[in-house]
């Protein structure tokens, strides 16, 4: 059996086994429930090996029936926004001393028009700090999706990513600092464990989805998926990048690796070099957001910050995680 049957097959064991009741919390009550979130410092500090120093790590938690989930992370608004693969978005204020939820930030902004067909996986975003535009996409139906500062939306499916799978395809999504975004498939390319699609976009997906972006491929260790990225302000990006053992429960090891957009080349491989592993005790947990925010005072510091997706199961939390970052630490060798 091929390996992307093989793990088909077992993905399949895991969804069964991860069916409501003994493995898997239903969402329950409405949408439009107003959410009390609350964020709990975790003093677990293990599973940590890397040139970045973990300082603070919170537990996210509200009685909210659709709270969880939580795929994507960007640097926006009062400081950090999350997305949520049933369609939500939390912003995070980070102006104190300890990251709180904004009160009633946690709203719905999935597509509920489609009847059965609704869009609500998001799994990642992007955002302009210039103008307060947000960019969603959502991977079931590789649809990126602008939200404008004045509550209008415009959607499009890029032609380059309509034969993405439904679910391993646009996982990844960056605005970069000269108006560019960056869209990375999560799923590998049939046949390989390292290989990733990727495309390099001129500016707005939404405008420019129609043409054709540059066309590459995103070179990651041996069974690690890309799942989110974030530009540094040296201009390059931190790639998070997730392996998941296929158990009763799931088992999940993260790394993070940076790579420089001036390195892409069309159809070529782009590199990418691991600065950070994460492996068991904090980080068992499902990471797929990351994000980083800059020291006003010292552009070459700042904290790169993480979020987990609970998956809606017993077993697993939504954690915000947070790392000091130096650049002088990370750079190439």
């Amino acid at each position: 059996m091929r390996a992307w049957a093989t793990r088909g097959l077992l993905l399949a064991v895991v969804a069964l086994g991860l069916g409501p009741g003994l493995f898997w919390r239903a969402p329950t009550g409405q949408r439009s429930d107003t959410a009390q979130v609350s964020l709990t410092p975790v003093a677990e500090r293990a599973g940590v090996a890397g040139v970045l120093r973990l300082s603070g790590a919170w537990e996210m938690r509200a009685a909210h029936g659709w709270f969880g989930g939580f795929s994507a992370l960007v640097a926006g608004g009062r400081g950090l926004i999350a997305g949520s693969d049933r369609g939500f978005l939390l912003e995070i204020d980070l102006a104190g001393p300890v990251p709180r939820a904004v009160p009633g930030s946690f709203r719905f902004v999935g597509d509920s028009s489609r009847g059965r067909e609704e869009v609500v996986d998001l799994e990642s975003l992007a955002y302009d700090p210039a103008s307060g535009t947000l960019w969603g996409g959502f991977e079931n139906f590789n649809l990126v999706t602008r939200f404008a500062p004045d509550g209008t939306r415009t959607s499009t499916t890029p032609h380059a990513m309509r034969r993405w799978s439904a679910n391993s395809g646009a996982e990844t999504m960056e605005r970069l600092e000269d108006g560019r975004f960056l869209i990375i498939a999560e799923g590998p390319l049939r046949g390989s464990q390292t290989h990733h699609e990727a495309l390099l976009f001129s500016g707005d997906p939404v405008e420019t989805g129609a043409l054709a972006p540059l066309a590459f491929v995103l070179l990651a260790p041996a069974d690690y998926d890309p799942v989110d990225a974030a530009q540094l302000p040296d201009g390059r990006v931190l790639i998070l990048l997730r392996r998941v053992e296929y158990a009763l429960p799931a088992r999940f090891d993260t790394a993070i690796a940076i790579a420089d957009p001036a390195a892409v080349r069309p159809g070529k491989a782009w590199p990418a070099r691991v600065i950070q592993r994460l492996s068991g005790g904090l980080f068992a947990d499902n990471f797929e957001g990351i994000a980083f925010v800059p020291d006003p005072a010292d552009p070459a510091r700042g904290a790169v910050w993480l979020v987990s997706d609970d998956n809606f199961s017993v077993f697993q939390r939504n954690l915000l995680v947070r790392f000091d970052w130096d650049a002088r630490s990370a750079r190439a060798p």
